[in-house]
């Protein structure tokens, strides 16, 4: 072997070397700063009023750094909002029909079909003793790789008992980084919910929705174990004063 061929392969075999050393590293998360951090996350909303109801829009739009391709990474979007109150002898909803989000992701600007978003509900508590649960849809979409953005249309079809009602909508954001550590690893929100005037329950009165959002659990539950960060942003909606 030549000195020239030698050069060459001591030279690949120093690139091999570093290239999995960095990508290992990544992957473990020692170069977090190396990465896209929550304020790389542009994050945009409007409000719009159609025939159909109130709708939502929200978009989102991620640059990832260079070194993140090194990482087998895998985002995913949260939605969760109130559709219901009630007490142990009653409930009464906020919006009709069954959960109606619409989701496309950039830059293929694919549409995700309904069956693509995993829809669960809940219900949780507000501050004190026997007061009323607010059941919540909790809407999960695990994002595939190489998506940049998206955009999410939720409907909100106010019912003539919900009208002038003020909802918070809360969007999470789960961007992986590796490692296995995610930041912030858990969220105490205290969500108000307005209702409005003509509401059979506590009409013309806020309630707090205690929202407990443990990031690790849903990240660990929709994407398995892996590390990175979560940004959540709350949007509070005013449905129609005209009723449903």
């Amino acid at each position: 072997m030549g000195r020239k061929t030698l050069a060459i392969v001591i030279v690949l075999v120093v690139f091999g070397w570093t290239f999995l050393s960095v990508k290992s590293a990544v992957q473990h998360g020692l170069l977090s700063g190396w990465t896209s951090g929550p304020e790389q996350l542009k994050v945009r909303q409007a409000v719009l009023d159609t025939s159909d109801g109130t709708v939502l829009v929200v978009e989102w739009n991620l640059t990832e750094k260079p070194l993140e391709k090194l990482v087998d990474g895998r985002d995913a979007v949260f939605l969760f909002y109130p559709v219901m109150v009630y007490l142990p002898d009653e409930g009464h909803a906020l919006t009709q029909g069954i959960p109606r989000v619409n989701l496309t992701v950039y830059p293929s600007e694919r549409r995700v079909n309904q069956n693509g978003i995993d829809y669960t509900y809940w219900y949780y508590d507000t501050p004190g003793f026997a007061l009323p649960k607010v059941g919540m849809v909790r809407a999960v979409y695990p994002l595939p790789q190489n998506v940049t953005g998206g955009r999410i249309e939720l409907l909100l079809d106010a019912l003539n008992d919900s009208r002038c009602s003020v909802v918070p909508v809360v969007f999470a954001y789960f961007h992986g980084t590796g490692g296995d550590e995610i930041e912030p690893d858990h969220l105490d929100l205290r969500l108000p919910l307005r209702l409005g005037p003509d509401f059979p329950l506590f009409g013309n009165s806020t309630l707090e929705v205690l929202l407990d959002f443990n990031a690790s659990h849903w990240v660990e539950m929709h994407l398995g174990e892996r590390g990175g960060w979560v940004r959540v942003e709350t949007f509070n909606v005013t449905l129609p004063c005209q009723g449903g």
